[in-house]
């Protein structure tokens, strides 16, 4: 059987660095009190005295706040009087503006990558994020165009040669180094980065951030906290070089295959649901491997090129089962795999 894993790109961390980073470049709206409008009317005349962090500020909070204060298009306006006047916040919500479209511009894709750059150049850690930001959300680098996914643009990407590939890399390494500094929404980030993309030990970098970010008391997103449980699960049982999202989909494959052993042809009293993978062997190492060359501490955490096989060994029904798992990089962040039984002794 055979099946491929397509993904966005949606890092590599130590659990240690995360939980004593200093939080920069959080979210959340730290106005005191439940006076926002009050606070709002100070940040507002501020502005209009020719306050520039001020404008800056106010934009953010304008894009970040919920309804009744949330307001996208004086958000933006403001953001860019505050950019062209220099001041970083202002440049970084410009930037958010300008890939969401509350901004209208030529060449909004372009523009944003450069005042990401501008920022991140300043030393400040949101300026990578943003960076990141900018990269996945640029059309030329999606294949699901109104959900669907196009598997000729994805293949495309995938051929891509790693050294056309400037962009991607300075995203990675721009949420890197948010990461590294702490930067709350990349850290979160990194969390989806590493359950979609295959590399070796990208389980353990995933559990690691995943325990750092709860050693800090910060939440872990709805949206992979199921991931981060089955990262745990897997390596529980081993030592696995897929991702989760790869794990997941190869499962279904090695399911059948190792059922088809235990129950045999005929399909006998033994139900599938009690057959369960008990372990796994990833001990062989990558063949032709191929990373992006990214810095620490994403170094190898992004394989574009390689194959490897793993054994997974299912037990159920007092009977077991082994299937040899092979998976090959598809270019992308994901792996293509097929699964075949092994005879045991």
């Amino acid at each position: 059987m055979k099946s491929s894993i397509k993904l966005i790109l949606p890092l590599a961390i130590f659990a240690t660095s995360i939980a004593h980073a200093e939080l920069v470049g959080k979210e959340d709206i730290p106005l005191s009190g439940s006076d926002i409008p009050g606070s709002l009317r100070l940040l507002e005349n501020a502005a209009a005295a020719g306050n520039v962090a001020a404008k800056g500020k106010l934009a953010e909070y304008l894009r970040g706040l919920p309804p009744p204060y949330r307001n996208i298009d004086r958000s933006c306006t403001l953001a860019h009087e505050a950019a062209d006047a220099g001041d970083l916040m202002g440049t970084l919500v410009r930037v958010e503006c300008l890939i969401t479209g509350g901004e209208k511009a030529d060449e909004p894709i372009p523009l944003a990558r450069q005042l990401a750059r501008q920022v991140q150049a300043k030393g400040s850690p949101a300026g990578g994020f943003v960076l990141y930001e900018v990269f996945v959300l640029d059309p030329k680098y999606s294949y699901s165009p109104g959900g669907k996914v196009d598997m000729d643009r994805y293949n495309a990407l995938a051929a891509t040669p790693v050294a056309q590939r400037g962009e991607q890399i300075d995203a990675l390494n721009g949420l890197s180094a948010a990461v590294s500094a702490g930067h709350v929404r990349a850290v979160a980030t990194i969390l989806g980065y590493l359950s979609t993309t295959v590399a070796p030990g990208n389980l353990d970098r995933m559990i690691n951030i995943a325990s750092g970010m709860q050693q800090s008391k910060m939440p872990i997103p709805a949206a992979v906290a199921g991931d981060v449980q089955l990262a745990r699960q897997i390596r529980q049982i081993g030592a696995s070089r897929t991702s989760v999202s790869t794990f997941k989909s190869a499962y279904s494959s090695a399911l059948i295959a190792a059922a088809f052993q235990i129950r045999g042809i005929r399909n006998d009293a033994c139900d599938a649901k009690d057959i369960k993978i008990v372990h796994v062997d990833a001990s062989e190492p990558i063949a032709n491997a191929v990373y992006l060359p990214l810095v620490q501490p994403l170094q190898n955490s992004y394989l574009v090129q390689g194959s490897w096989s793993e054994s997974w060994t299912f037990a159920g029904c007092d009977k077991t089962a082994a299937v040899k798992m092979q998976f090959t990089a598809d270019g992308w962040g994901g792996a293509q795999y097929t699964s075949s039984p092994i005879k045991l002794p």
